[in-house]
């Protein structure tokens, strides 16, 4: 009658632990956060850029071009051509699909849309139908 309670309390026993580890690894499972989907595509955007290249071509040292970005809409565009500066203010928004950019001018100047070819931290290309445009992050 001993060996029967005793091997009725190491099974009993086992089946607690085998019973712990089968919560622990559920409640690891589900409490597991899915992977972070990274920055949004206005996270990316956000912020000041460079102009580097037109249509592929490296712009010479006498134009600088920088434009903004801001959270709340605002767009500024800075044009330095050898020492001249030019700026133009406005607000810029997204389509719905998030892959043009459509700026709006406050100046008297035709609004810009412009395709959205590649964004990553670093780096912004946009296509104005005419050019090519690839920028740096300030």
């Amino acid at each position: 009658m001993k060996t029967l309670s005793r091997r009725k309390e190491r099974n009993s026993w086992k089946s607690s632990i085998m019973l712990s580890y089968l919560f622990i690894c559920f409640v690891m499972l589900f409490s597991c956060s899915k992977d972070d989907a990274g920055p949004s595509q206005t996270d990316l955007l956000i912020g000041k850029w460079n102009l580097e290249e037109i249509n592929g071509v490296n712009l010479n040292s006498s134009l600088q071009v920088e434009v903004t970005f801001e959270a709340n809409g605002d767009y500024e565009e800075e044009i330095n051509e050898n020492g001249e500066l030019e700026r133009f203010t406005g607000e810029w928004e997204w389509n719905n699909d998030q892959d043009e950019i459509a700026i709006d001018y406050d100046q008297n100047i035709s609004d810009w849309e412009l395709d959205v070819e590649m964004l990553t931290a670093d780096e912004l290309e946009l296509d104005d139908g005419n050019n090519t445009l690839l920028f740096s992050k300030d």
